[in-house]
């Protein structure tokens, strides 16, 4: 009877153990932040600001320089910042917990040569710690933004 025990014991216990084990997710592949576009500047420049302007807040804009930077925006990334990997390579903390993505953009496109425009965007991230630090953590990009905005700019050049 006592060994019966032991074993159903031992037997649940692995169960455990097991049943909790998970399977390590697969890196997430880094995305492109810069593009050469094929068009001229004055082509590229009006498909920018669009793009950008309409999902998220200018702060600056300078056509000469080719400058346009956005002010910090809130992600939609759900509680405890469970979607966060959609935007970011998720910060490591000592007892992290989360409570908020948010990020701006500093985008340059400059014409490299004639009929050739590079658009580089540099998205900056911040995740709100909200255990132990309670503070805005940097959080680096996976480059699935700054990848939608090239992609959707190269389409309509076309």
């Amino acid at each position: 009877m006592k060994k019966s025990r032991l074993l159903l014991v031992i037997l649940v216990a692995m169960i455990l153990i097991v049943g909790c084990a998970t399977v390590p997710k697969a890196p997430l592949q880094a995305q492109r932040t810069s593009a050469v576009i094929l068009a001229q500047k004055d082509k590229v420049w009006p498909l920018l600001v669009s793009e950008v302007g309409l999902n998220y807040p200018v702060q600056a804009i300078d056509k000469e320089s080719g400058l346009l930077t956005t002010q910090f925006v809130q992600l939609p990334v759900g509680f405890n910042n469970i979607y966060m990997e959609r935007y970011v390579y998720p910060p490591s903390g000592f007892l992290a917990t989360w409570a908020g993505l948010r990020m701006n953009m500093r985008i340059m496109a400059i014409e490299t040569e004639p009929g050739k425009t590079m658009v580089t965007i540099n998205a900056h991230y911040e995740a709100f710690e909200s255990n132990v630090s309670k503070s805005w953590m940097v959080a680096r990009s996976n480059g699935s933004v700054e990848n939608q905005i090239l992609t959707s700019i190269e389409q309509k050049v076309r």
